[in-house]
């Protein structure tokens, strides 16, 4: 890299990797070395994984969101940000099935779930918290709520209780900067909290909350 402060010239010297379609000898190495995981599955091996699917996830709920936004324009966000919505995350089988019906390729759906903060790709519990660092609620005290949480809940910010009654996370604003510090849980926010308010503020939920 060159030059100076605001007209820097940068030279690169290992491109992106791909496969060249007309080279390709089949081999399989590339699927072997790819971050991206899509497996090929015969007719038989595909009907096998689509009934363990519905087995385990709501898919006549995901076929119906799918069929809301079937012939829109640009329908793959809403699609996704429905089906998010529904499970609280983007289980992976509805994200093959959003493949497979919209014909939109895996990885393209995958990069549009890493890339929005909205959207999550591991499983989260039923009540989000939300707990705000900006600068006004840090200053606040902000830090010790996230601490006291971690205590009560048992888990570190990022992560789900065992029962999946609780996700922790940290958020750079959720738009009360007036009632700082604030946390919010799933829909509900909450002003001026200290640290003594949160364990009240979390069994309210709890009894609501699967075991």
């Amino acid at each position: 890299m060159t030059g100076e402060s605001g007209r820097l010239t940068a030279t690169i010297e290992k491109k992106a990797r791909y496969v060249d379609p007309a080279k390709c000898t089949g081999c399989g190495t590339c699927l072997e070395v790819c971050p991206i995981r899509y497996e090929v599955q015969l007719p038989e091996a595909a009907a096998r994984a689509r009934t363990a699917y519905a087995e385990v996830t709501d898919e006549a709920a995901v076929a119906g969101i799918i069929a809301t936004y079937r012939d829109e324009p640009g329908n793959l966000l809403p699609v996704m940000l429905d089906i998010n919505r529904h499970f609280n995350w983007l289980p992976r089988p509805a994200l093959e099935h959003i493949s497979d019906e919209l014909k939109i390729p895996l990885t393209e759906i995958l990069r549009v779930a890493s890339f929005y903060n909205a959207f999550s790709l591991t499983p989260r519990g039923k009540n989000i918290i939300n707990v705000c660092l900006g600068t006004g609620c840090f200053v606040k005290g902000s830090p010790r709520l996230l601490e006291r949480l971690e205590r009560k809940l048992g888990i570190k910010h990022g992560e789900t209780t065992e029962d999946m009654a609780f996700t922790l996370e940290v958020v750079r604003c959720i738009g009360c900067c007036a009632l700082a510090p604030a946390i919010r849980v799933g829909e509900a926010t909450y002003g001026r909290v200290n640290p003594d308010q949160v364990s009240k503020i979390i069994d309210s939920y709890i009894e609501t909350a699967p075991l």
